[in-house]
């Protein structure tokens, strides 16, 4: 896609073409049973209060789950998946999705990572309270090309994504889904209520 620039050139003869971007998918769910899921999040951290640890600095990890599991978030999950990136995917590639509840309380983070042994990675957020805590990518490019990045004016950046970390805000009803190599951290919730999301790994095992 040829994004015009008109700002910069009125002739119209000037634009920016993305070469190599990093997909980024977005749903936001029109059915969403909010409380539903945040019930079922606390009775899973209540069965196993402790949980795990992997990047969670503070927060509660749940274990694995299998798309397969019959759950309302797995529910939740195929209908957004398949309304989402699944509709942007070979039909009959072999799939495998597996998930875990994550429970940030007040001060908790995730550290920077990424998701080894998966191909795309995603979260869903259940209940996301002001300042609880802002996703934030790093640019795979961010070493090699910081001087071009650096070098953009605002507008191209906000056309094109070219930064070298953005940042989401948390919302519920949404999900994102995106490469598992893209290096990513959750921030410090600086609410006083929990944070809740559900993230998920996505293999792609061919057709």
């Amino acid at each position: 896609m040829l994004i015009k620039l008109s700002v910069l050139n009125n002739m119209g003869s000037y634009g920016v073409q993305m070469l190599f971007p990093v997909c980024l998918h977005q749903y936001l769910f029109d059915e969403f049973d909010a409380d539903g899921l945040i019930k079922f999040c606390y009775k899973q951290k209540k069965k196993d209060s402790k949980g795990q640890v992997h990047s969670n600095r503070g927060g509660w990890h749940s274990r694995f789950f299998d798309l397969k599991d019959d759950n309302i978030i797995s529910t939740h999950l195929k209908r957004g998946l398949s309304k989402s990136i699944f509709t942007s995917l070979h039909p009959n590639l072999n799939v495998e999705v597996v998930y875990w509840i994550m429970i940030n309380p007040p001060k908790s983070y995730n550290t920077s990572h990424t998701h080894p042994n998966s191909h795309f990675s995603g979260v869903m957020w259940i209940k996301t309270p002001k300042k609880c805590g802002n996703i934030s990518f790093d640019n795979p490019s961010e070493f090699s090309g910081f001087v071009e990045i650096q070098s953009y004016i605002e507008e191209v950046r906000k056309q094109t994504g070219v930064y070298t970390t953005y940042k989401f805000n948390p919302e519920a009803k949404r999900m994102i889904t995106f490469p598992s190599s893209l290096r990513h951290e959750v921030k410090i919730n600086e609410s006083n209520e929990d944070r809740i999301a559900v993230s998920y790994n996505i293999h792609i095992g061919g057709e």
